[in-house]
């Protein structure tokens, strides 16, 4: 089992450089192909205010993000032919509200897709929050997020999977398979069992740690219990605490609304988040 075709969202930002090279080192690794996926976003101002722009405005806009779409293209392209990787290469050209159900389309004719985690100092931070919402919501595949603040270059090859016994957990740990057969270490993370014994069986994590193991993949369980402490604040600082260069978890869509408003793992993990981490809804 292996990746054999994966997606990365590239753009003219600094992180596209390390979001890049991670899906490269991936693929390369699984000798798998990898398309580099960018936006020409067309302007929609003139249906916003009401009056017509004119056409030699609308023209040179969308000069301007063509061009930018396509020297996304080119160092993308540069990379991949300097690591060996086979590549493919794609210009969406759609509206700023069409742009994640475009992206997710492309995804979810892929194993993997690379996005990454949006800035908060960005202008354009609420659509990239938007834009990996529409990919890790609607296109039912795994999504790689990429810290805004780059990658360990000396991976640690230690994987942590946050186990609740959920069904979006397992879908997350099933897909990242491929990923957690290249780590050294390996550890199942059950946080609270008795919270969800009906979940977890007479010992939470053993199960799925034995399932891993059929698969070629040693892991150790590792229990909490913190009945006071919130999941994700728990879930950060043992990143933190253990080193580990790879999160593995589900994605909760269903609140996500609420989420923004009174918070949840999800929605925190995805804001403070300094590793790497492969989500699933």
């Amino acid at each position: 089992m292996a990746f054999k075709d994966i997606l990365v969202h590239i753009d003219s930002s600094d992180a596209c450089t390390d979001r890049v090279a991670a899906a490269l080192a991936l693929a390369e690794r699984h000798e798998a192909r990898v398309i580099g996926a960018a936006l020409a976003l067309e302007s929609t101002i003139s249906s916003y205010v009401g009056i017509a722009i004119p056409a030699s405005l609308v023209s040179q806009q969308k000069e301007i993000v063509q061009k930018s779409a396509e020297e996304a293209v080119a160092k993308f392209t540069e990379a991949a032919k300097a690591a060996g990787v086979a590549h493919d290469s794609v210009v969406i050209s759609c509206s700023a509200s069409k742009a994640p159900a475009r992206l997710a389309y492309h995804a979810r004719h892929v194993d993997l897709t690379f996005m990454g985690q949006p800035n908060p100092d960005d202008d354009n931070a609420s659509f990239n929050e938007t834009l990996l919402d529409g990919v890790l919501f609607a296109s039912g595949r795994p999504v790689y997020v990429v810290p805004y603040i780059g990658r360990n270059i000396r991976p640690i090859r230690k994987a942590v999977i946050a186990w609740d016994g959920g069904k979006k957990a397992v879908r997350a740990l099933n897909d990242a398979i491929p990923i957690l057969k290249d780590r050294n270490e390996v550890i199942v993370l059950v946080i609270n069992p008795d919270d969800r014994g009906d979940a977890h069986g007479d010992k939470p994590g053993a199960e799925i740690a034995a399932h891993l193991a059929r698969h070629g993949i040693e892991a150790k369980v590792d229990l909490h219990v913190a009945p006071d402490a919130s999941a994700d604040n728990l879930i950060l600082n043992y990143l933190s605490d253990t080193g580990a260069d790879l999160l593995v978890m589900g994605a909760y869509s269903h609140s996500r609304l609420r989420e923004r408003a009174f918070g949840g793992v999800t929605n925190t993990i995805l804001k403070q988040m300094i590793t790497p981490v492969l989500m699933a809804e």
